[in-house]
């Protein structure tokens, strides 16, 4: 609340200093933002080459709303390529062709976004109203984004404002008390600039469909000496209520044309209820305690990060980011599915430091050379009760990166690229039996060198053909050596990742792209070998293979069509293994998006669409033998979003999700919500 309350009263007071409502355009619909350049780690006049010869998708802003997408973890469930599954936590994973969320990088702005001991931080954090677009690089990602793309790349990048003066905000009301209310306010001064949001959204929890069917459940050490009851009755889903709120503030000088330099801060503070699975939930009574019947009673983030561009000459321009973003949860385990008595309060405290430089040379009109540090210092703090000290463990990651985009031959890029990656753990604690801190043994310093080369040619009929190898790598995350199940004889993770791809333009109003993928990883790490204790190892051996389609379509200024189908065809070539299948790896995945206004009213009119199919969420492994094959259910759902202008300034909307209320699980036991009609009004100046 505090937050909400600083939070309002900065905004009461730039509105009344700085803003200026009467510079808006007549028709009151001229974009009032702008991408912010500095968020980007590629940077060209043009669409380099480097993000042509990759699987490469940008969403915007607009697309974003078209689908009301409020978080950034929604945006991405309508990109090709990506599955979002949300399970255990109410967290959502993003899987990138099959690739989990750490195993991929994911930036604000250029800045790593993740905690510490599991590589990743829930994307639901991050509000779409401070986003201009998302820019997703699958494969073959530049290798100056730094160490751990394995998958390849997410960069959400932010809003930077304009000359024309922004002042908006948006309002929105749903069931169960669902509530959201953002606004916004930015402007260019002369060479300083700013750009401010702030956003709060919260529920008593979600509807599930009105088919869902109570079964019965446990929760307890293991099933056998378990308490078994009905975890979850229908209606509003247990322990589903959420609240955020969210500030986010950009400052910037521009002395100069050749020069800016900008700050960006923010600030998350969340509360969660964790729905419970609806078959089985761990529960370990002894010291230190620890049940999945949970609550996530503080998740909170913020973070600092400082950017600047200089051009020293010509054909020479340095770029640098400075960067601190600390995370902190409070996880509350409880006794029984009523969430009245806690057992246990653990707690993680994280932090992530470091810069990055970059140097842009261009030497001719046909070749640019640029160069990439990255060092950054991961801290990593936990204890799992309130009597319990705080284990620490830190490591370091580096990279040092260059790359040659070169175009000698006319409608011909090449690029070629190699980068050297490093890891090192540099201290780690545990809690002895004694309830006292002992240092742990460090694995030594892990490095990796990662070539890459690609290149594209575009004939005379804007027909794009592209193609590109790219070696990756992703070092082993804190949990994976140190956790319960660690294992500090780790190496990491490596892949070779195979494109080849064709894109085309017909007749000004459809474009096409369809490319091939392919990624061979080794060294996979995993807690299903052959190992009979189910410590993490460098085991797996997986083959991820697939086609991505994507079409525009838009036949008539009054109508547009996206439409993205993936299919993945995912083997696991490990020794020992039981089965040929991979866990969590949609076979097929259909994504569209159509818009259409009604002329005469300007109504809009968006509907969106997702299919999965073919997705297996349990499988037999050396470690569970005796596991059934199990398969998800396929499920399509639909959305729609009305939207009416009714003023200059001011437009109504109505948003349905799951339309027909459709009864699913993105995991097996987590049922995903049902209907929800939710009504806004956006206000603009």
């Amino acid at each position: 609340m505090n937050l909400r309350f600083l939070s309002v009263l900065l905004f009461v007071f730039t509105l009344l200093f700085f803003s200026n409502p009467g510079l808006c355009d007549e028709n009151g619909d001229v974009k009032d933002y702008e991408v912010y350049d500095l968020g980007e780690i590629i940077v060209s006049e043009e669409t380099p080459a480097v993000q042509d010869i990759a699987v490469t998708n940008e969403i915007t802003a607009e697309e974003i709303q078209a689908t009301n997408s409020t978080t950034v973890a929604e945006a991405l469930n309508y990109v090709p390529g990506i599955y979002v599954s949300t399970g255990r936590k109410a967290e959502p994973e993003i899987y990138m062709h099959g690739f989990k969320q750490h195993k991929m990088l994911v930036l604000i702005d250029g800045v790593p976004y993740y905690e510490t001991k599991y590589g990743m931080l829930d994307l639901n954090q991050i509000p779409t109203d401070i986003v201009s677009k998302i820019e997703v690089i699958k494969g073959a990602a530049s290798v100056l984004y730094g160490a751990n793309a394995e998958a390849g790349v997410v960069n959400i990048v932010t809003k930077a404002p304009t000359e024309k003066p922004a002042l908006g905000a948006t309002v929105e009301i749903g069931e169960n008390n669902y509530n959201r209310e953002s606004v916004y306010n930015g402007m260019k001064i002369g060479k300083f600039s700013y750009w401010l949001n702030y956003s709060h959204q919260e529920t008593n929890g979600w509807d599930m469909a009105d088919g869902f069917d109570p079964v019965e459940g446990w929760y307890g050490k293991k099933a056998s000496k378990a308490t078994y009851t009905i975890l979850e009755n229908g209606g509003v889903r247990n322990n589903s209520d959420f609240s955020s709120d969210a500030f986010w503030a950009k400052c910037g000088l521009e002395p100069t044309v050749d020069s800016k330099y900008y700050v960006n801060f923010h600030v998350i503070q969340s509360e969660k209820g964790q729905p419970p699975s609806i078959y089985e939930n761990k529960h370990l009574t002894s010291a230190p305690a620890f049940s999945q019947l949970a609550r996530s009673q503080n998740y909170d983030d913020w973070g600092i990060d400082l950017s600047g561009r200089q051009k020293i000459a010509d054909a020479l321009t340095l770029r640098g980011k400075l960067f601190y973003h600390n995370h902190t949860d409070d996880y509350v385990s409880y006794t029984d599915p009523t969430y009245t008595t806690p057992m246990a309060w653990s707690a993680y405290k994280d932090y992530v430091a470091g810069g990055s430089l970059f140097a842009d040379y261009k030497a001719a009109e046909w070749d640019t050379l640029s160069c990439a540090l990255h060092y950054k210092v991961d801290s990593h703090e936990q204890r799992d009760d309130t009597y319990l000290p705080f284990e620490e463990s830190k490591s370091n990651t580096g990279s040092i990166a260059i790359e040659n985009e070169f175009a000698m031959i006319k409608n011909l890029s090449i690029v070629v690229g190699v980068s050297y990656d490093w890891f090192d753990v540099t201290d780690a604690q545990e809690t002895a039996d004694d309830d006292n801190l002992v240092d742990l043994e460090t694995p030594g310093t892990k490095n990796a060198v990662n070539p890459m080369i690609g290149m594209v040619y575009t004939f005379s009929d804007s027909t794009k053909l592209f193609g590109s190898i790219a070696k990756k790598t992703r070092f082993p995350t804190l949990s994976e050596l140190y956790g319960s199940s660690g294992n500090q004889e780790l190496d990491e993770e490596q892949s070779i990742n195979y494109t080849l791809g064709i894109s085309r333009t017909f007749f000004d109003f459809l474009s096409a792209e369809l490319s091939l993928f392919h990624h061979d990883v080794s060294d996979w790490i995993s807690r299903d070998g052959p190992c009979g204790d189910g410590d993490y190892m460098n085991w797996g051996k997986i083959n991820l293979s697939g086609v991505e389609i994507n079409t525009f379509l838009s036949p008539t200024d009054d109508l547009t069509l996206n439409a993205g189908y993936t299919y993945t065809y995912a083997r696991d070539k490990s020794d020992d293994r039981l089965t040929d299948n991979v866990f969590d790896v949609p076979e097929h995945t259909l994504k569209f998006a159509i818009q259409y206004t009604v002329p005469g009213f300007k109504t809009r009119v968006d509907m969106t669409g997702v299919y999965r199919a073919e997705v297996y969420s349990d499988l037999p492994t050396p470690q569970n033998p005796t596991d059934e094959e199990r398969e998800a259910d396929d499920y399509w759902l639909f959305g729609a979003r009305i939207t009416q202008p009714v003023s200059e300034h001011f437009e109504l909307y109505v948003v349905g999700n799951n339309l027909f209320d459709y009864e699913y699980e993105e995991e097996y036991g987590f049922p995903g919500e049902g209907r929800m009609i939710i009504c806004g009004l956006t206000a603009k100046f």
